[in-house]
């Protein structure tokens, strides 16, 4: 068993496939190599996407925050008498009383 060598003993096993064979041997493992490869940078890809989405919704979330933090403080302001803040937003269109839409609702 001392002289036995595994290179030679895979290279003989090579050499004595079938030539369809041989091609599936040379061809698959960069096939598995470039398919395992796409498969990770695909995954990167989408976990960086998901990590800006992320922030960005982060960002919108804090950027609303403050708008409703300052809005609530200019109100309490101009409701304490000081007048040095500004007047509350106006109602929009949707937000104001329609008394078409109450007829006959009695």
């Amino acid at each position: 068993m001392d002289d036995y060598n595994f290179r030679a003993d895979l290279l003989d096993t090579f050499q004595s496939a079938p030539d369809g064979i041989k091609a599936l041997m040379l061809i698959l493992p960069l096939a598995f190599a470039l398919g395992l490869l796409m498969v990770l940078l695909h995954h990167r890809r989408a976990a960086r996407r998901h990590e800006r989405l992320d922030a960005m919704e982060r960002d919108d979330r804090h950027a609303e925050r403050e708008q409703l933090l300052e809005a609530a403080l200019a109100d309490l302001r101009w409701r304490d008498g000081e007048i040095a803040g500004r007047s509350p937003r106006p109602l929009r269109q949707d937000e104001r009383f329609n008394e078409t839409l109450m007829l006959g609702r009695n």
